[in-house]
């Protein structure tokens, strides 16, 4: 790690405080060091892949990529874009439901990355703080507040390679569940996601999932077990299968002609509405498949007395109702446990 820079940040309606550290950190002592690089690098593990972009079209109007940009040419000015980097943030944090933090800009050389050595640099945001307790050289007990390395709650690693693609990038943000959290990926960053294969993987799961529960239920009127069958063919195909093939996946799980034409045409809207390309064919992601597993859960949810789990042959499950209106199920089994 040649230099790091760290600023803090409370863009909330009570504070609107921009504290800028004036110079780059000393990293001389090799406990520091050795914490600080566990901290920046050790949590990006998902090879999810994004590009810097920007609406437009234009990625040259995206400030992040130009301030990246000047960095990798100069890395002696990272002082001074790493300012302009927590100023941006700072305008784009102004949401009242977005929590304050520090800032964290470091720049690192010989990285490896995709078998390629390159220069790197990492933005994380940290925006809670740990309680924990220290022993002084008296033995005294003591209490203090401070970063938990084993975690933060948003960050970026921008690596030094496709430069004119925008980058390479990859990036975490554990919030991201929140609408207001969406900044930071969608105006902070303005990133698009890279088409890899576990970009193809993860789509293709969550286009089927939302064809099922969207346009499916209201065009067909399938019932609960239909819906769970064919997420459970969806499941094998992906399980039994190292790589995706277009037309065979939709054979497999859809089975009808008119389903497959409706998801295809689904699937167009999709594409367009998210600004995405799905692949007529790719290598499974077998870590993409894992992390989203909980797709292909199928569960029929009755009241709030009882859950239904349903993991495969929908002919040993039968709907039904009774004289006095009683909905009803009826499930068949060989053996207990």
């Amino acid at each position: 790690m040649q230099g790091m820079v760290s600023h803090s940040l409370d863009a909330s309606t009570d504070g609107l405080d921009l504290t800028l550290s004036p110079v780059m950190m000393d990293i001389s002592d090799s406990a520091l060091y050795d914490a600080l690089v566990q901290y920046l690098t050790g949590h990006f593990r998902e090879p999810e892949l994004f590009r810097f972009s920007h609406h437009s079209g234009d990625i040259s109007f995206n400030p992040l990529y130009l301030y990246i940009q000047s960095i990798f040419d100069n890395p002696g000015d990272l002082h001074e874009y790493s300012v302009r980097i927590a100023r941006h943030l700072y305008e784009k944090s102004r949401h009242p439901n977005i929590k304050p933090g520090e800032l964290h800009v470091a720049y690192f050389t010989d990285f490896l990355f995709e078998d390629e050595i390159v220069d790197a640099v990492v933005i994380v945001k940290s925006e809670s703080k740990d309680t924990y307790l220290s022993i002084d050289s008296a033995k005294a007990l003591r209490c203090a507040t401070g970063i938990n390395i084993g975690k933060f709650d948003k960050g970026c690693i921008i690596f030094n390679t496709e430069k004119e693609a925008g980058y390479k990038i990859c990036n975490i943000d554990h919030s991201n569940r929140v609408n207001e959290a969406k900044y930071w990926r969608e105006e902070f960053l303005i990133l698009s996601a890279i088409a890899n294969d576990y970009a193809q993987t993860e789509d293709y799961l969550k286009v089927t999932k939302t064809f099922v529960k969207d346009r499916l239920q209201k065009e067909s009127d399938t019932s609960s077990i239909d819906d769970a069958a064919i997420m459970q063919r969806s499941f094998e195909y992906f399980k039994n299968n190292t790589s995706f093939d277009t037309q065979e996946y939709e054979k497999q799980v859809f089975q009808s002609n008119s389903v497959i034409e409706s998801f295809q045409d689904f699937k167009e809207a999709y594409q367009n509405q998210r600004k995405i390309t799905l692949g007529e064919q790719f290598e499974i992601s077998d870590y993409a498949l894992k992390k989203h597993s909980r797709v292909f859960k199928s569960v029929i949810k009755l009241d709030k007395n009882f859950h239904i789990y349903i993991h495969g042959d929908k002919n040993k499950i039968e709907k039904g109702e009774d004289h006095h209106g009683r909905k009803y199920y009826v499930l068949y089994y060989e053996n207990e446990s």
